[in-house]
């Protein structure tokens, strides 16, 4: 049952910040984390300011960067064409959230800024090298994503300041990015792991110039595979290679037992899918496989 709350839906970022300095406040957009956490008694907030009218939801593309307004929907980044062209392991994690009814309601701001370590929008945005952009009462400022995540449920947000966008670079020539997920269901279930691979061929499309690997569920934040990136930049892409990549991701990861997973099938998991997502992105890379229809 929720406790009692009062609401805000601010016109302006002007009128949101000044509302978010209060004791007590929390943001919402599509709520469909906050609101279970506060039916469940874990959050208790005295008001919530409403941030779906502050014109954040979009997705355009710049001449370096593609930029989607935090409080973009995942049924709106399924149905962007410039994201499933350009951005498809993005597109496959916005079509791994729930049912229909979640992703109309939940937004790539709120997945991110929930922290936890399955969230199914981070994996992408760290192997396709996002930033995030944040306003606050002291400015604005841009952090990688890479550097985002502190903790569960923690990020380097400080009071009353609010996540408005994320820029993603635009992916390079002869390059790929792919998101896999296994959960306890085939369907509408938290991660017992997912993960992400983007990566750019050689012009003879034989070597992998360069790479990014990411995780979630398997460490207390989501996190970027530096050693397996390391081991496959600048060597040719072949299967036996690929296996060697999936075992030293799996030397920087933490995985738990919970009541989803054990320690051990998450470490198995693990190696799986960083070699299903870096076969899949270098085939996108090399033309191998076609993206345009993701979804």
């Amino acid at each position: 049952m929720l406790s009692h709350f009062e609401y805000a839906a601010p016109s302006s970022m002007k009128e949101a910040l000044a509302a978010l300095q209060a004791d007590g406040v929390e943001a919402i957009a599509g709520g469909t984390d906050l609101l279970v956490q506060m039916r469940d008694g874990a959050v208790r907030p005295n008001q919530l300011v409403d941030l779906t009218e502050l014109d954040l939801s979009y997705v355009r593309e710049e001449a370096d960067w593609i930029e989607i307004g935090a409080t973009t929907t995942f049924a709106e980044l399924i149905e962007s064409q410039t994201i499933s062209s350009k951005l498809p392991a993005l597109a496959e994690a916005a079509g791994e959230i729930g049912v229909v009814q979640t992703r109309n309601l939940a937004t790539i701001g709120g997945n991110v800024c929930s922290a936890v370590p399955s969230a199914d929008a981070a994996p992408p945005l760290l192997a396709l090298g996002a930033t995030v952009d944040i306003v606050g009462p002291e400015g604005s400022r841009n952090v990688p994503v890479d550097g985002f995540f502190v903790g569960p449920r923690e990020t380097v947000l400080e009071r009353g300041e609010v996540v408005v966008a994320f820029r993603i670079p635009i992916p390079a020539e002869r390059s790929g990015s792919s998101f896999h997920k296994r959960g306890r269901r085939k369907a509408l279930t938290l991660a017992v792991v997912n993960a992400a691979a983007y990566v750019e061929a050689s012009e003879d499309l034989r070597t992998v110039q360069e790479v990014r690997i990411s995780l979630g569920a398997v460490a207390p934040t989501p996190i970027r595979a530096w050693d397996a990136e390391a081991a496959l930049r600048g060597r040719e892409f072949s299967e036996r290679l690929i296996d060697e990549v999936g075992v030293t991701a799996c030397r920087e990861i933490a995985p738990i037992d919970d009541i989803r997973a054990t320690a051990a099938c998450r470490d198995h998991i693990s190696n799986q899918l960083v070699k299903q997502a870096l076969t899949t992105a270098w085939q996108r890379a090399t033309g191998q496989a076609h993206y345009e229809e993701v979804s």
